[in-house]
């Protein structure tokens, strides 16, 4: 039986991969074994290894190693996923001293090891995967980590890309669809990152990243339900998927009412988790038509407030998002007060006012503009994240802050008007709008 599952492994490799012997006037790093079994299962833990799957690659490269013990790159990609200690240590050794006799790229390929830490190690790597590309330009493996290596996320696409539209790929496209996923929804191409993951799937419907890559897009979106459902196919595929069983408890953990956005259940949860939860579970609660959902007893009110309206008022707010609820204090409360009523707010100290889901967007300059395309400056709108906002009884006391919303740092909101107030960014405040 064991003689039939290696046979089929190999069979499998063949297929899966389209891996062929490299010419020998190439000058790839020397991954192959003259072992079937071994390099069959060295180029199945590399093609799992550039797709994520680290758990399933490990098994892979470990048992390579069982058939090969001369393999030096399964050495390498082996002390990758390795804690560090002894156990990684001697796996780099083995690699150093296995390397000895190879050719150039492989050489440089375990230098990697030796590159120090720190600030600037992008590009210091980089160089080193520049000079394996110049040595050995159809290395598809070496042209990835070129194009990873590079310095901006724009040439990093731009040679994903180039790399994309090459031919016959040993270990596929999949690994270079996701990467183009995530890089393009760093920088804010959110529907051509959601395009890159659809492709993905299609392409690698069999395997537990591709759905682990589109959970965590809709978990970027905070559409949790969508989220949940990649999520658990991803651990269907994969049931050891740390990632995937991590990302699963947190949402657990998140408390979203599985029911609908319209239901009071949903609804404060929504609007009291724009704060954190030592203000939030005794804050008092208030729906969009200023009606008590949860009365409370610390001085706090969370509500929805986005003027626009939800975008499916049967369904409710798409998201918390959309709803973007505020939770603020009684000062505040009185801020908001004047600032709906077109009067200058009238308050007796400073107030205070969270917002975890972010905003929908804003004129930074004017206030109620509700749309980009109506601000006088696209440049100053700014689709918010998470933040705290002060509001200030004296608006003349926050004049000196900056009004740049790019450095991350506290910066005035609405300057010379009366309702200019100090916006604090927290983690995650540009996951909707990158810093430019």
């Amino acid at each position: 039986m064991k003689k039939i599952l290696i046979i089929g492994l190999i069979a499998l490799i063949a297929v899966g991969c389209n891996q062929s012997s490299p010419s020998p006037a190439k000058k790839y790093i020397e991954w192959r074994s003259d072992n079937e079994i071994a390099d069959a299962m060295a180029m199945k833990g590399l093609f799992h290894f550039v797709n994520i799957e680290r758990e399933i690659a490990y098994t892979y490269f470990k048992g390579s190693l069982d058939y090969d013990s001369t393999l030096f790159g399964s050495h390498v990609i082996l002390a990758w996923l390795t804690p560090k200690g002894d156990e990684r240590k001697m796996h780099q050794n083995k690699a150093r001293e296995l390397v000895k006799n190879k050719n150039e790229t492989s050489k440089l390929f375990v230098s990697l090891f030796d590159v120090p830490l720190g600030e600037g190690v992008r590009a210091r790597r980089h160089e080193l995967w520049s000079k394996m590309h110049e040595i050995e330009p159809d290395g598809g493996f070496i042209h990835w980590y070129y194009a990873l290596t590079k310095p901006t996320p724009e040439e990093r696409i731009s040679e994903l890309e180039i790399l994309l539209a090459k031919e016959n790929h040993t270990l596929g496209t999949g690994h270079i669809l996701n990467n183009l996923g995530y890089i393009n929804y760093a920088v804010g191409n959110k529907s051509k990152a959601k395009s890159y993951f659809d492709e993905y799937i299609k392409l690698y419907p069999t395997g537990s990243n591709p759905y682990d890559s589109m959970g965590e897009y809709y978990y970027n979106e905070k559409d949790y339900d969508n989220s949940l459902v990649y999520y658990n196919k991803s651990v269907e595929l994969f049931p050891g998927s740390s990632s995937g069983v991590n990302m699963i408890k947190e949402m657990d953990k998140s408390g979203e009412p599985s029911g609908p956005h319209t239901s009071k259940e949903w609804q404060i949860w929504a609007y009291s988790s724009a704060a954190p939860s030592y203000i939030a579970e005794n804050a008092t609660i208030l729906d969009p038509t200023m009606a008590v959902l949860r009365e409370g007893n610390n001085g706090w009110t969370c509500l929805p407030a986005n003027p626009r309206g939800m975008s499916d008022s049967e369904k409710g707010w798409k998201d918390p998002h959309e709803a973007m609820p505020v939770c603020a204090d009684g000062e505040s409360m009185k801020w908001m007060q004047g600032y709906m009523g077109g009067t200058s707010p009238q308050m007796d100290r400073d107030g205070f006012m969270w917002m975890l889901h972010g905003d929908m967007g804003e004129d930074n300059t004017k206030p109620m503009v509700m749309a980009k395309s109506d601000a006088e400056d696209p440049n100053e709108w700014i689709e918010s994240g998470p933040h705290l906002m002060f509001m200030p009884k004296d608006p003349t006391t926050i004049d000196g802050h900056t009004t740049n919303f790019n450095t991350g740092a506290p910066y005035v909101m609405w300057a010379g008007s009366p309702y200019r107030h100090l916006m604090i960014p927290v983690n995650g405040y540009y996951q909707y709008q990158p810093k430019q």
